[in-house]
């Protein structure tokens, strides 16, 4: 196999995921996907500080 023909099927290849991927990602675009996107988005990241918090106030007693 000569380097032209790997370079021609890696192009192929590139523009086929291309495009398979804009097929995955019109079909994907629902309005209620994309709201729970959001919603992930923004509760997601905030897990660690929940358990970083519980995992305090569990070690210390705050309560009188």
């Amino acid at each position: 196999m000569s380097i032209r023909k790997i370079a021609t099927s890696a192009e192929q290849l590139q523009a086929q995921s291309a495009q398979m991927k804009a097929q995955l990602k019109k079909k994907n675009d629902k309005p209620f996907k994309n709201f729970l996107r959001k919603i992930g988005n923004i509760i997601l990241p905030m897990i660690p500080a929940f358990v970083g918090a519980d995992l305090i106030a569990g070690k210390y007693d705050f309560s009188d």
